[in-house]
């Protein structure tokens, strides 16, 4: 019971998220040619939901594997990219935000 309450947080989260991170591409993201792809959404649903469970878990160590891994995807990015490292840096950080949250807010309602 405690993981189906864990997934409806992190189910109610995403569909925030989805709001949020449409309000940061309009803000810094890249011009409104390149539409997102469902595969970036995709993927950084997999990153929270990778970071909610570390988190929750007790394995804050997942924030330096998160981070070493966006890193070192990112220095062989093109680097004539429309993506600015602005934008690049309000994203994971949002990202690593969310699933913080999810994990507190998951924890209060475990009784942790």
């Amino acid at each position: 019971m405690k993981y189906l309450t864990a997934t409806a947080i992190f189910v109610v989260g995403e569909l925030v998220s989805l709001l949020i991170f449409a309000a940061v591409k309009r803000a810094i993201g890249p011009p409104k040619t390149s539409p997102a792809l469902k595969a970036s959404v995709v993927k950084g649903m997999l990153e929270r939901a990778v970071l909610f469970v570390g988190l929750l878990h007790g394995f804050p160590q997942i924030l330096i594997a998160f981070g070493a891994l966006k890193l070192g995807t990112r220095l062989y990015e093109d680097k004539e990219s429309e993506i600015s490292n602005s934008y690049f840096l309000v994203g994971n950080l949002t990202s690593i935000l969310l699933a913080m949250l999810y994990a507190i807010i998951t924890k209060k309602f475990w009784g942790a």
